[in-house]
């Protein structure tokens, strides 16, 4: 599973860039051109990582869900395949609350419109008068839509710290 959906986030990137060269009228031997460095980019993405972290502990769920991209994927760390809906609804539902959530880490790539994030998150969440911890490694896919960046999909695996 994981391999399918790391294999779908390459292929888009390897698409974006290649669609990008063909629109600068290189020839169909176009090479993807590697991750460039757009500092500006980098930064609005890594605030943006901090500022859905903190709608996730404020549960601003309406707020939160203006980022996810419409098919916006989601495969969690205990492996099962989530759809934006089925990732809303599990926020909005359970009984259930994030407490804290750090991102941190945070690593990015950008390829024109579109943008790889991977870091490392400490997730503290209180159900039933418990309060767990957990540390998990993600990779985020961004695309950028009408000038925002959106979380089109994303993958986690939990980590001991």
């Amino acid at each position: 599973m994981r391999i399918i959906f790391l294999a779908a986030c390459l292929a888009c990137v390897f698409l974006a860039t290649l669609r990008s060269g063909w629109a600068q009228g290189n020839s169909s031997q176009a090479t993807p051109a590697p991750a460039h460095t757009d500092a500006s980019a980098e930064g609005e993405l890594k605030s943006l990582e901090l500022k859905l972290a903190d709608l996730i502990v404020r549960s601003d769920w309406y707020e939160y869900e203006k980022y996810l991209a419409a098919d916006y994927t989601r495969v969690a760390a205990d492996g099962k395949l989530e759809n934006r809906d089925e990732v809303m609804s599990g926020f909005r539902k359970g009984p259930r609350k994030i407490i804290v959530m750090e991102p941190e880490d945070l690593r990015v790539r950008i390829y024109g419109d579109a943008a790889v994030m991977q870091g490392h998150v400490t997730t503290s969440v209180r159900e039933s008068g418990h309060v767990n911890t957990r540390n998990e490694h993600f990779t985020e896919f961004f695309i950028r839509q009408d000038g925002q960046w959106r979380v089109a999909a994303e993958h986690e695996t939990a980590v001991g710290k």
